[in-house]
């Protein structure tokens, strides 16, 4: 795994030790961050929602993003490890527990981009979206990046609209979602 784009471009990532993570692959990362092309990094506050290695906010980091907050109460040694080999100095913070209790605690921080990769098939995809609207973490015309099983389906509902999907490989999609709670 490595950055694909700006500061850091390049550099190599390292890996979790066995099957605790699912790393999102280059070419899907890549794919995504083309669909974004038009967005802009400069100044973005960043949250990534089980982490893993930190790929996907890392990357937003190396192309301008200000800051970074990193969930994931598996690997918050490996996102360290990883943000310094990009020399992020003082860009993020990583927070090692549950998700739900870190984003609790976020409750009156706001984030242009919001990535969020919850292991597959297990009932967290709907439940993570409907926390990052209750705690109103999404910032007005910002977007959740819920990568997801193509199996979890993301139902209709009044706090947010999905405004775009796109399917990789058999399983994996990601979904792109606009809060309806901003007015957008």
């Amino acid at each position: 795994m490595r950055i694909i784009s700006g500061s850091a471009k390049g550099r190599t990532l390292k890996s979790p030790k066995g099957m605790l993570t699912r790393p999102t692959l280059d070419r899907t990362r890549e794919s995504l961050f083309n669909i974004l092309a038009g967005c802009t990094w400069e100044g973005a506050a960043v949250l990534d929602i089980f982490a893993g290695t930190g790929a996907l906010g890392l990357e937003a980091l190396s192309r301008g993003a200000a800051s970074c907050v990193f969930v994931d109460h598996h690997t918050p040694r490996l996102i360290r490890q990883n943000a310094e080999l990009c020399s992020f100095g003082s860009r993020y913070e990583v927070y090692g527990m549950e998700s739900g209790r870190a984003l609790a605690r976020l409750k009156g921080r706001t984030f242009q981009y919001i990535f969020a990769d919850p292991p597959y098939n297990k009932n967290l995809v709907n439940d993570t979206i409907v926390l990052i609207c209750q705690y109103g973490l999404l910032s007005s015309g910002g977007l959740i990046l819920m990568e997801h099983s193509r199996n979890e389906e993301i139902p209709d509902n009044p706090l947010y609209e999905i405004i775009r999907e796109k399917s990789y490989g058999k399983d994996t999609r990601i979904t792109f979602i606009r809060s309806h709670q901003e007015g957008v």
